[in-house]
């Protein structure tokens, strides 16, 4: 973090932080207030902002806001630099995201004070002959390679990456297995402490949930008991009791409000002891108690379909987009493949990070 003017003379410029960065918190008054008072500009909140923000006087000299302007007249001077109304529009259609995204809260006129005060900058940077110092220009060079490189990517990405309909639907048609869907239903029972004590990670998904606190009232189980009561509720749906109704009162998952509505599940979507059962059971039919980490599924299908080509067409059309780009990717690569001196780049692996411990109680 800055504590103090970057861009005093008797102060030393960190070049480790990109001048881009710099320039561009400055330009865009995010910069700290000894930095925004040595530029003269008024820091949020203060008296001067307030002053500033207050209506002036009109002045009869100065055009009315909203006159209209022909694209070559003069409406920016900073120095003896000259812009036109048609290049300064060309510019704000050039800026980097980061700058072009607080344009609208800017507007024109604040857009270009903040202008005016970088190319002021730049100026004296070239009196200073500061453009011709060896670390500008090795910045310059690294700046211009990942400017060259993106405008690429993105070049890669809209010409290489278009998909037709013909090919969506030629996936769709190969790969027919990949949208089988089953509308699931299930109840879930816990066992043990710490299974009870862990909220929920992803409601509606029985695969990557973790178990909600036992409802009040509930007594926790141990694992016997658990698949003891699984299989009691099991009979208890096979024999003809509703299943949504006694989701809503027996199960510990997410989705008991919802009855055990999973909603619509794709194959390779779950861990595959529960793919691999409910994409055996037929439509009614209630699965035996399916253990996982915490607690015991039961699960019964209650619709069997190919998900339409109109649902899956956004999600093909990316797979098909990113495998376009990769493929685009990998040829650039060969086509400039690299070679790293391994005596040089001789540092150990990093450690393979460890598994997140379980919460305290």
């Amino acid at each position: 973090m800055l504590r103090s003017p970057w861009f005093l003379p008797s102060r030393k410029i960190h070049f480790r932080i990109y001048p881009k960065i710099l320039i561009l918190i400055t330009m865009l008054g995010f910069a700290p207030q000894s930095t925004l008072r040595a530029l003269g500009q008024a820091v949020p909140g203060s008296p001067s902002a307030q002053a500033a923000a207050e209506p002036q006087a009109a002045n009869p000299a100065v055009p009315a806001p909203g006159l209209a302007v022909k694209p070559d007249e003069v409406v920016l001077t900073v120095g003896d630099v000259k812009m036109t109304a048609r290049e300064f529009e060309a510019l704000t259609t050039t800026l980097p995201p980061e700058v072009a995204n607080a344009l609208p809260s800017l507007g024109k006129k604040g857009f270009a004070e903040r202008y005016a005060n970088l190319l002021g900058l730049a100026k004296e940077g070239e009196k200073l002959k500061v453009d011709q110092s060896e670390t500008f220009l090795r910045m310059m060079s690294f700046q211009r390679l990942m400017l060259l490189a993106q405008i690429t990517l993105n070049q890669l990405v809209t010409t290489v990456g278009e998909v037709s309909p013909e090919e969506i639907n030629s996936y769709y048609t190969a790969h027919q297995s990949d949208f089988q869907q089953v509308k699931v239903r299930g109840i879930y029972v816990a066992f043990s402490a710490e299974a009870q004590a862990e909220k929920a990670a992803t409601p509606g998904d029985p695969a990557k949930s973790k178990q909600a606190p036992a409802p009040p009232g509930k007594k926790e189980l141990t694992e016997a008991q658990a698949r003891a009561k699984a299989e009691a509720l099991r009979d208890r749906i096979r024999a003809g009791e509703d299943m949504a109704t006694l989701a809503k009162k027996e199960s510990e998952h997410p989705t008991a409000s919802q009855g055990g509505d999973f909603g619509f599940v794709r194959r390779n979507q779950l861990p595959p002891q529960l793919d691999n059962v409910i994409f055996s059971l037929e439509p009614k039919q209630v699965s035996s108690p399916v253990r996982d980490r915490f607690g015991y599924f039961i699960l019964q299908v209650e619709e069997k379909r190919a998900q339409p080509l109109e649902e899956a067409k956004g999600a093909i059309e990316n797979d098909l987009r990113q495998q376009k780009l990769g493929k685009a990717l990998a040829n650039v690569q060969a086509e400039y493949p690299a070679s790293l001196n391994p005596r040089y780049f001789n540092e150990p692996a990093p450690p393979i990070p460890s598994m997140p411990t379980a919460p305290a109680k």
